[in-house]
């Protein structure tokens, strides 16, 4: 995993320190970037959507999910706004919902360009890895239809920082990315789904 403090230091709207707090090392800290980056839109998209159909409840969970995810990387402005949508969520002051919704679904989508460019470097470093045998691409998919199952997180874990070392085909790349997204949500159904195509 490449991991650039200097890089991440140079991200506006996140706290490296702060981030670190609470996800305890470097290799953490990244991962949960790489999460809530990828989810962006989705999430906003959930967000915005809740607010629109008036559904107050739903919108007061995902804005304290949003909440948990900005304080895990550091977006120390986002987390706090959320923390007051969230607050206003429960005590049912959709007026002071209305009146912050806009500015904060704008800052929320500001991450995706504040981001975009350590990610793009990210894959950069990742291009110039080691490309993967077909043989060790196989074993990979094999181990991981044996773990899965049991939701042993640990050893899936273990098999995608592996990967992670290597180039993988574009096919697989685009598998193992959205595979690494539902685990990254705890979604074992719909990983062992990816594991069946």
């Amino acid at each position: 995993m490449n991991i650039n403090k200097i890089e991440l230091s140079k991200v506006d709207g996140i706290s490296l320190m702060d981030g670190l707090q609470y996800c305890g090392s470097l290799k953490d800290f990244d991962k949960f970037l790489e999460s809530f980056y990828h989810d962006i839109e989705e999430n906003a998209a959930l967000i915005e959507e809740a607010y629109k159909q008036g559904n107050i409840e739903l919108f007061t969970i995902k804005v304290h999910a949003l909440k948990t995810s900005a304080r895990m990387i550091g977006a120390t402005e986002l987390a706090s706004d959320a923390l007051d949508l969230e607050m206003a969520g429960k005590s049912g002051n959709t007026a002071f919902i209305a009146a912050n919704i806009e500015d904060f679904l704008s800052l929320f989508r500001s991450y995706s360009n504040k981001l975009s460019g350590y990610m793009a470097e990210k894959q950069r470093l990742a291009a110039i890895k080691k490309p993967i045998t077909r043989d060790e691409l196989i074993d990979a998919y094999a181990a991981l239809k044996e773990v899965c199952p049991t939701m042993d997180y640990s050893a899936v874990e273990m098999i995608l920082e592996e990967l992670n070392t290597y180039q993988l085909p574009e096919e697989d790349q685009k598998q193992i990315t959205i595979f690494k997204n539902h685990f990254h949500k705890l979604e074992w159904e719909e990983m062992q789904q990816i594991l069946m195509v």
